[in-house]
């Protein structure tokens, strides 16, 4: 691969934004694929799934997440009140209390992703040949360097 030509070309512009459209789409779809007999919001998502490997202050969450802290402070009290997170205060500052996920939260969060993934799979299965599906692996190995750039 060049990379030492940096310039865009109308070509890299539409692969740009073929591949934001349909990550996009397919986000949408695994929303709907969801099990969510509690109705969580997108925003109470995001949390889950940040908290899922962290344990953050609500001002880190805002940040992360581009929200203010009113709304993220009603998505925290929510998310405990369904025991998917708890509390934890801080060692350092007894003012500042950290989010966590909870085992239930934990285990909610895996199996949400384990339903998308198995439709995934399945309508994978059902719509694309053995090189087909070659040929997507390939390039989702090659796709998978963005995130890092």
């Amino acid at each position: 691969m060049d990379k030492t030509s940096t310039t865009e070309t109308s070509l890299d512009k539409a692969i740009a934004h073929s591949i934001r459209d349909l990550v996009t789409r397919l986000n949408r779809r695994f929303r709907k694929q969801i099990s969510n007999a509690d109705q969580l919001s997108v925003a109470e998502l995001n949390v889950i799934q940040l908290l899922l490997d962290n344990q953050l202050l609500p001002s880190e969450l805002c940040t992360q997440l581009g929200l203010s802290s009113q709304y993220v402070s009603q998505v925290l009290h929510k998310l405990e009140e369904l025991a998917y997170i708890s509390r934890k205060t801080a060692d350092g500052d007894k003012r500042k209390s950290y989010a966590l996920i909870t085992e239930k939260g934990r285990k909610w969060l895996i199996n949400s992703r384990e339903e998308r993934e198995e439709w995934l799979a399945l309508a994978i299965a059902e719509q694309f040949s053995a090189e087909d599906k070659a040929l997507i692996q390939k390039v989702v190995e090659l796709l998978a360097v963005l995130p890092d750039l």
